[in-house]
């Protein structure tokens, strides 16, 4: 069985599989373990409309989440990056312009990674998931590295096929379980996808008694410096 299959559209990363996947990446969090919550993820953001949005919904929920910006365009929309804030959401690094780990050189890599992060909390998630043990280790250091263990499949979701919103909408309900970290995506490109998962994915949250928690930064999570 290839382990990375789990990282596809749909695939769920079970517990057994995420302490494989540390040793690959080390330093990584796929879901928290202990918690009743779900904890709800966005990236790519912020964007002026689509974020905005995300905003209202969550708040119709009490739900809190956890942003992960990329630094190019939370500086071109710092108003909305406040607006997240405000709202008492979590907000970590997601690069600055979004690069590839596995096509960027270490150095380079890392420091868009910490650029990203500065004056916001210490969470980082690599874009498409990608990034080296080596970029990891050194991130690590100063960051929790947050993966995922669902992905809601916005961002290939073909919303003018119904059947294709529900299926997508079940697999989402069904490989949600207490303490997952559940991936969306807050930008223009994939706001359609994400239009058709998030509200009714909230409801059922809602209706079954899930609490919806933001990311806490946790030392623990930290690799050592001579990692």
């Amino acid at each position: 069985m290839n382990p990375l299959k789990s990282l596809e559209v749909g695939g769920r990363v079970p517990p057994q599989l995420q302490g494989l996947l540390r040793t690959i990446w080390p330093g990584t969090t796929w879901s928290v373990e202990g918690s009743d919550a779900v904890h709800l993820t966005f990236d790519d953001g912020p964007d002026p409309e689509v974020t905005l949005w995300v905003l209202d919904v969550l708040a119709k929920h009490s739900a809190k989440a956890t942003f992960f910006v990329v630094g190019d365009q939370a500086a071109k929309h710092p108003e909305v990056l406040d607006a997240v804030l405000r709202a008492g959401h979590a907000v970590g690094g997601h690069t600055m312009r979004h690069e590839k780990g596995w096509c960027t050189e270490t150095v380079t890599y890392v420091k868009s990674a910490l650029e990203s992060i500065d004056g916001l909390m210490p969470l980082f998630r690599p874009p498409y998931g990608r990034l080296t043990p080596a970029q990891a280790r050194h991130i690590g250091v100063h960051a929790d590295l947050i993966m995922w263990d669902v992905l809601s499949g916005d961002f290939a979701l073909d919303v003018h096929k119904a059947r294709e919103v529900s299926s997508a909408q079940a697999r989402l309900q069904r490989r949600t379980k207490p303490g997952s970290v559940v991936v969306f995506h807050d930008s223009a490109k994939h706001a359609a996808g994400l239009k058709a998962l998030l509200p009714d994915y909230l409801v059922w949250l809602s209706q079954s008694g899930v609490p919806m928690r933001a990311l806490s930064p946790s030392p623990t999570r930290r690799l050592p410096e001579e990692a």
